[in-house]
């Protein structure tokens, strides 16, 4: 199913998920899936890198706005995650594996700083 992304807000988070999915290439990563939608919740980004695999949380925000990115992080948002990833190891039975965030603020001139974080 093609998703269509129409506010800005939506706009933003996915013009971010493609900036994550650029840098987690170049750091070596392999993309396995993007917007993996369980009964749980939304996994953004399912990677691998030298047998361990990696699930992503990403979220973007403009410089200069009064969020941080990271503020988004919710403990509410943090746990449906959680639990997602659970019931994806699961299912794909993964045992290795990480959950990491992916913090993208996007500059007035459009270029994009990322940071990742561990959320274990």
């Amino acid at each position: 199913m093609i998703r269509i992304f129409t506010s800005k807000k939506q706009v933003l988070g996915q013009s971010g998920e493609k900036e994550a999915v650029r840098f987690l290439k170049k750091e070596g990563f392999s993309i396995i899936g993007r917007n993996i939608a369980n009964k749980f919740g939304e996994i953004d980004i399912v990677a691998r890198k030298k047998g361990v695999t990696y699930f992503f949380e990403v979220k973007t925000g403009k410089e200069g706005s009064s969020i941080s990115p990271a503020e988004n992080l919710t403990k509410q948002k943090l746990r449906k995650f959680f639990i997602s990833v659970q019931h994806y190891c699961l299912v794909h039975e993964v045992n290795n594996c990480r959950m990491q965030g992916i913090l993208i603020l996007q500059k007035p001139e459009g270029t994009y700083t990322v940071e990742t974080i561990e959320l274990s």
